[in-house]
């Protein structure tokens, strides 16, 4: 229990992790404005939790206020692809013959909604790193989400597994984001480190 030893200290970055999904489910209550916090999530989990800055509280808000614009036009959109997608596929296998084409449909359904699902849990992070116009975020989200397609597949894993959790369990909610961000900081920042310095050889 030494303060400095590595079992403390995965402690205090899993308690900043929890504390700032408490924070990301607040400003998140309007629900349009959930992208933006999720972007002030990611900037924490990655500058201050896996990282050593400092006012790990202020720069959350800072993040929060100056993404809110932008955040919020691209949570709408994906809200509306993936939660339109979502409806289909619940319409289509509920109202679909059980034969084996359509099977086959379903899941290819489901496998690009999983797709979808990857695209867009690199937008947020991506916001909360670089400057971009609205579209091309979009773009530059879908063409590193397929030029880093293990580390995507990890990423949809990652949001599957918390999502479920919270739709089965409820209590995790207060639980999951924060440690879900602290996984993709995880998983995305060696990324945005090439990127920044140039050893990826192109601009992002």
């Amino acid at each position: 229990f030494n303060y400095n030893s590595k079992f403390m200290s995965a402690l205090l970055s899993l308690t900043d992790a929890v504390v700032l999904g408490v924070l990301w489910l607040l400003c998140s209550i309007p629900i349009v404005t959930a992208g933006a916090a999720f972007a002030a999530l990611y900037d924490c989990c990655a500058r201050c939790v896996k990282g050593s800055e400092q006012d790990m509280f202020s720069r959350f808000f800072r993040t929060f206020r100056r993404e809110l614009g932008l955040g919020s036009l691209s949570f709408l959109l994906w809200a509306a692809i993936l939660g339109g997608g979502l409806l289909f596929i619940r319409t289509f296998t509920g109202n679909a013959a059980g034969s084996d084409q359509n099977v086959v449909l379903a899941y290819a359904m489901i496998a690009l909604l999983a797709t979808l699902t990857g695209i867009a849990c690199w937008v947020f992070p991506l916001l909360s790193r670089f400057t971009f116009r609205f579209a091309a975020l979009q773009a530059t989200a879908l063409r590193l989400a397929l030029a880093h397609l293990p580390r995507t597949i990890l990423l949809i894993a990652v949001v599957f597994c918390g999502g479920w959790l919270c739709l089965r369990l409820l209590f995790p909610v207060m639980v999951v984001p924060g440690i879900a961000g602290l996984f993709a900081a995880y998983i995305l920042e060696p990324v945005f480190q090439k990127y920044e310095t140039g050893d990826a050889g192109e601009n992002i």
